[in-house]
């Protein structure tokens, strides 16, 4: 099954790859290697806010991140022009907009790696590092950098 029918049976879908908002590029190539520069929880024209709190809804935890990666899939495959050229998820670094104390950060990158595991299998199973930080870009919940290797 391919990643589109994939995420069409989850009932999701990429959204137009977002354009930089500043001086770099969204995706760089290298030997194989994509680098997607980091994707913050924005939804249309609204970005999902942080800070992450103990009451915060798990829907709101499990949204943000699942648009993060969205988003970092949408800018890869504008990149290397079909997601079937994905060879495996080396990597993902995700941070966290948290409030002092809070340190589920890793509950909220799980939904991210259960994600990519969904949509590429194996080739989805990564390494990853999850960050506690005192904000990001738009107030964002969650920022989510993505490394893949590429054919």
């Amino acid at each position: 099954m391919s990643i589109r029918e994939r995420l069409k049976l989850l009932g999701l879908q990429l959204p137009d790859a977002p354009a930089p908002k500043g001086d770099y590029v969204p995706v760089v190539i290298h030997s194989g290697v994509a680098y997607v520069s980091g994707q913050v929880c924005r939804l249309a024209d609204s970005v999902i806010k942080g800070p992450a709190r103990a009451d915060m809804p798990a829907e709101t935890l499990i949204l943000a991140a699942r648009t993060c990666v969205l988003r970092a899939l949408s800018a890869l495959e504008q990149a290397i022009g079909d997601l079937e050229c994905v060879e495996r998820i080396l990597f993902v670094r995700g941070f966290v907009n948290a409030e002092d104390g809070y340190q589920e950060y890793s509950k909220i990158l799980d939904e991210a790696s259960r994600l990519l595991i969904e949509l590429f299998g194996e080739r989805g199973q990564h390494a990853r590092s999850a960050l506690g930080v005192a904000g990001l870009p738009g107030s964002g919940l969650l920022e989510l950098e993505l490394v893949a290797a590429v054919r």
